[in-house]
């Protein structure tokens, strides 16, 4: 599990690593939910270096955490070259669109520490 931000800001990821892949919750701030969800699979073999992963969304009715799912699943995937699918539910009471940002650039912190752990693990694994 990884921990960034602090209070209402504070989010969570926790990750599961299996044979070819990773799931990941990500939840945060004053009500953890599901609101959405991302899957990310490599493109095989790439065509360009830096091309995105092929990515589905599947938004929950009125929610918008799928947003954010999706770009803590292609982060992952291309740091980690794994298929990895992220169910995340963040909430807040009366977000103000700064509080929108913290909470978009604390997931991504707290992605750049998963990913880094889940290399190690693979580099440990692989060894």
């Amino acid at each position: 599990m990884v921990t960034y931000g602090e209070g209402r800001l504070s989010i969570q990821l926790q990750a599961i690593l299996t044979a070819d892949g990773v799931a990941v919750t990500l939840t945060g701030g004053e009500k953890p939910h599901v609101g959405g969800m991302a899957l990310s699979v490599p493109r095989h073999p790439p065509i360009i270096p830096a091309q995105r992963p092929h990515t589905w969304i599947i938004p929950r009715c009125g929610h918008r955490d799928s947003d954010v799912a999706a770009l803590v699943a292609e982060q992952l995937c291309k740091d980690t070259g794994c298929c990895v699918a992220v169910i995340a539910g963040i909430h807040i009471d009366s977000a103000t669109p700064s509080e929108i940002g913290m909470l978009v650039q604390n997931s991504q912190q707290a992605t750049r520490l998963l990913a880094d752990r889940i290399k190690e693990i693979m580099e440990i694994r692989d060894a």
